[in-house]
């Protein structure tokens, strides 16, 4: 869907790459909501989590917000069209929750700290039903979450800088353990 297209050229390669640019721009708006799910989520705290690790991942979830304008501010200054913004969000949407879905039980099948389950068997148990469970525990963004993020960037109005905080992701980044360490 991001990749090049043989064959194409003058308005239809332009045009194109527009499409790209706006689909880009629906999915960083996913991982800003991530992003900042993952920078309050308190359960995660609570979880048992390698400390090392959930820095890592609330780093990048940090990364995220900060920069969640960069593509939506591109794709609108190549083109200001609402259609073609709502358009990726719905090709996007979708994609993302499969995409959700699908990390989540790598995630899960490959962790070696997880106990009681098999491998094979994590992959199995992992669905819709069990994704709401972890939600209503705070251990994952509820699916419903997911869905108001979609519809909040249809707002014709909707400018990523109106959602998250930048402050609060940039606090994080100077606080990490991780990032200190990488400097």
């Amino acid at each position: 869907m991001l990749g090049d297209r043989e064959g194409l050229s003058g308005k239809a390669a332009e045009q194109y790459l527009l499409e790209r640019v706006a689909i880009v721009a629906a999915i960083e708006h996913f991982t800003a909501h991530m992003g900042h799910w993952m920078l309050n989520a308190k359960a995660l705290d609570e979880a048992g989590i390698d400390p090392t690790m959930l820095d890592l991942l609330r780093w990048h979830a940090a990364e995220e917000v900060e920069h969640r304008a960069v593509a939506y501010d591109l794709a609108r200054h190549l083109d200001r069209r609402y259609m073609r913004r709502a358009r990726a969000m719905i090709v996007v949407a979708p994609l993302m929750g499969v995409i959700w879905l699908r990390g989540t039980r790598f995630m899960i099948a490959n962790d070696p700290e997880l106990r009681g389950l098999p491998a094979p068997d994590r992959k199995r148990k992992i669905g819709w039903r069990a994704l709401r469970r972890a939600g209503k525990r705070g251990l994952l963004p509820r699916p419903r979450e997911l869905g108001g993020a979609a519809l909040t960037y249809l707002k014709p109005k909707f400018h990523p800088s109106q959602e998250y905080s930048t402050s609060q992701a940039v606090a994080y980044l100077a606080s990490s353990q991780a990032a200190r360490a990488a400097h």
